[in-house]
């Protein structure tokens, strides 16, 4: 987006801040709300991660982006992202449903969660906006949107070469080449190669050496053109793959399972060691973006068009023993398309606004293949467990989903006078999906297609009003509305579509700057009513999605940092909550199978009732060098993986070190970094997922990384 005169103002302040008054806290441009403004006048809670910053801390995919936001968490469930703000987000790692937060990459919805975990290299930023988003950013941002946003071509040469090594023989390297090509033409080309030996040792002499390795490749090239009245036109165009054994899913034992019924033999209590007989990880992501923007008068016309393709071939010993029990494959392919036009009035006019209109086009195939031994009693009343049944038994189940999505949009401020201001915005959007579905279990001889269909209208919007009663103040009260598209359960032949989710929210909102700009501070409460949500649920053969009849999550947020001396910044971020169900019947397949149980006032799947961040930077001199020390500690309260509340499908509290360092001159082309990753070597759940009482109830989960650490170095050309 190009910026405004206001915009240049404050990043030529911050320019000169950042070498003459290192006392105060700096000022952030974003551009969350589609217009470039600034972090601390903006009203709403966003948090705003530096891209360079997050590179030295070891931050390099998005599941590295363990809560550094109040009320938000990333995790990695079966290679899919799960992105949850505010106790909302991904609980659907298949094809046919949607995320409740709305993953941007530029600018541009990532529509497959299955292949959004791609590396975040030569990023400038990523924004992250809490609460729901459904006036501006439309569909499946319930819980709120996320955007990474990559570093731009620049008007003079620019060149880096990183290398890094680390720990399980880690090798990575990355770097770019910007700058002008011709008059008025400029490019930049990033890349970034990553190598790693797993820290999870597979003892089966048969199957990989290691899980949770990493092998990929990166490269995006980026050219921009200058046209007539300061505009630009900006052509992205970017590449990803992996070839690894990918991330290891244990199974937790349990002391009745199938593998012991049937061969005596049961998975490792050991979470860093794994048996697999047999494990891969296929990973290829192509993607274009074409992006103008253009002066019309005092106007800015905004354009994105946007192509995503991607593909995703994973097998994993889903038993995790050293009988041939269970395997499981995945094949993911999708082809995404999207395009957005929005007109933004001038920035002086009391009256702001921004209208546009938006359309996206994702199809998405998926097969799904689980081949089990089972127990011949589970099939035939009477029989023994000892006994497998004779083949064992296969799912076969998937097909295709045509999501079509399409929406007229418009957000309006009206300043009233210095100190009061009016927000609004509203969406029109259309969602339809159509799918075509296929199921094949031989051994109960059950074969058969779908074709499920739905079509959704809402209406989404937001009211608000903004109060500035002094210079680096604001306070703002806003209250919206949300909506999540339906989905289809890919596979399970249901004729009817999972009911889309909704959201009513309210937010009052605080910011404020103190001592000079020493010191900022803010702080939100919110209350958000859902109805129908979308929750993950036990199936036959896979998870399945089902509606909670209603929800409701109450919370604070609180962000703030300080100065107390001129090289030392200290800063704190808290996220408390109250998430809970208020009207939700439903039967625990693990534990209670015949007893219908209602769950209201429980607490909610995925979402923890506390969470805090601790940070402390010191940046100086010594000598001829500058000298960054950093350390951030985050600390989650207790969370269960599904609605009973149960001791079996919960993590305890637990909290994350991490730690790095940078070295480089006054004024000098290098520069050396080191981090430490989760110093104090903590090993707690991130995701859980439990099958079928046919396939044993097992719990198969995802773990924190162990103690990682790392030392690099660059160069500046």
């Amino acid at each position: 987006m190009r910026l405004s005169p206001i915009a240049l103002a404050v990043a030529s302040t911050l320019a000169a801040a950042q070498t003459t008054e290192t006392q105060q806290i700096e000022r952030v441009v974003i551009t969350a709300e589609r217009r470039v403004t600034v972090l601390d006048t903006t009203p709403a809670a966003i948090t705003a991660l530096n891209g360079a910053r997050l590179a030295e801390r070891g931050d390099t995919g998005l599941a590295d982006l363990v809560m550094l936001s109040p009320n938000t968490s990333v995790t990695n469930g079966q290679g899919a992202t799960q992105l949850f703000i505010r106790g909302i987000g991904n609980v659907f790692i298949l094809a046919g449903g949607d995320p409740g937060v709305a993953l941007y990459s530029d600018g541009a919805y990532v529509s497959d969660q299955t292949s959004s975990n791609t590396a975040l290299f030569d990023t400038q930023r990523v924004e992250i906006l809490r609460g729901p988003q459904g006036a501006l950013y439309g569909r499946n941002a319930t819980g709120g949107a996320m955007n990474v946003i990559s570093a731009l071509p620049t008007s003079s040469f620019q060149a880096r070469l990183g290398l890094l090594l680390g720990s399980d023989k880690r090798r990575e390297s990355e770097g770019f080449v910007s700058g002008p090509l011709t008059q008025g033409l400029e490019g930049r080309l990033s890349y970034q190669v990553k190598e790693a030996d797993g820290y999870t040792r597979n003892p089966l002499a048969e199957g990989p050496r290691s899980l949770d390795d990493q092998s990929s490749r990166a490269l995006r090239a980026q050219l921009q053109s200058s046209l007539g009245g300061n505009g630009t036109l900006r052509f992205v165009a970017g590449h990803y793959r992996e070839r690894d054994a990918g991330m290891s899913v244990p199974v937790l034992p349990d002391p009745v399972s199938i593998p012991v019924l049937l061969y005596g033999v049961t998975q490792s209590s050991d979470p860093r060691s794994v048996k697999s007989q047999g494990s891969s990880n296929r990973v290829e992501v192509n993607t274009a973006q074409a992006l103008l923007e253009m002066p019309l008068g005092s106007n800015t016309l905004s354009a994105s068009l946007s192509w995503r393709r991607s593909k995703v071939d994973r097998l994993w010993d889903s038993d995790t023993t050293e009988a041939a029990v269970t395997t499981s494959g995945f094949l993911t392919g999708s082809t995404d398309k999207s395009v957005d036009v929005h007109l933004a009035s001038d920035e002086a006019s009391p009256l702001q606004w921004l209208v546009g209109v938006t359309a996206l086009q994702f199809d998405q195939s998926q097969d799904i293949t689980i081949l089990t031994q089972v127990p011949l009693g589970f099939l035939v009343p009477g029989a023994p467990l000892t006994v497998p049944f004779p083949g064992g038994v296969g799912f076969l189940l998937g097909g295709m989903v045509h999501t079509r999505s399409s929406a007229a949009y418009a957000d309006l401020r009206y300043t009233l006078n210095p100190q009061w201001s009016l927000l609004a915005g509203l969406r029109v959007n259309h969602d339809s999906k159509r799918a075509d579905e296929y199921q094949n279990i031989a051994a109960f001889g059950l074969a058969g297609t779908g074709h499920p269909s739905d079509g959704w209208t809402s209406t989404p919007g937001s009211l608000g009003v903004e109060y500035k009663p002094a210079t680096g103040t604001l306070a703002y009260a806003r209250w919206a509305h949300g909506f999540k598209s339906g989905a289809v359960n890919l596979g399970a032949l249901q004729p009817n579509l999972v009911k889309p989710e909704k959201v009513s929210s309210i937010e009052l909102g605080f910011k404020t700057e103190f001592l000079q700009r020493r010191g900022v501070f803010s702080a939100a409460v919110f209350s958000s009513r859902y109805k129908d949500m979308q929750v993950s649920q036990v199936g036959q053969a896979t998870t399945l999605l089902a509606n909670a009849s209603a929800a409701r999550i109450d919370g604070l947020e609180v962000e703030a940092a300080v100065k107390p001396i001129a090289p030392l910044t200290l800063s704190v971020g808290l996220g408390l909550m109250d998430p809970k169900y208020t009207d939700f019947t439903n039967v625990d397949l693990r534990n209670a199978p015949t007893t219908p149980v209602n769950v209201r006032g429980r607490q909610l799947a995925q979402a923890s009732k506390q969470q805090v961040t601790l940070g402390a930077e010191w940046a100086g001199s010594v000598g001829e060098m500058r000298t960054t020390l950093r350390a951030d500690y985050s600390w989650r309260g207790r969370f269960y993986f599904t609605e009973f509340n149960t001791p079996d499908a919960m993590q305890g509290a637990y909290g994350l070190l991490n730690l790095s360092a940078t070295l480089r001159p006054a004024a000098g082309p290098w520069k050396l970094w080191a981090y430490v990753r989760n110093a104090g070597d903590t090993t707690a759940y991130t995701s859980m997922s439990i099958a079928s009482p046919l396939l044993g109830a097992a719990r198969q989960v995802t773990y924190t990384p162990p103690r990682q650490f790392a030392i690099g170095a660059s160069y500046d050309f």
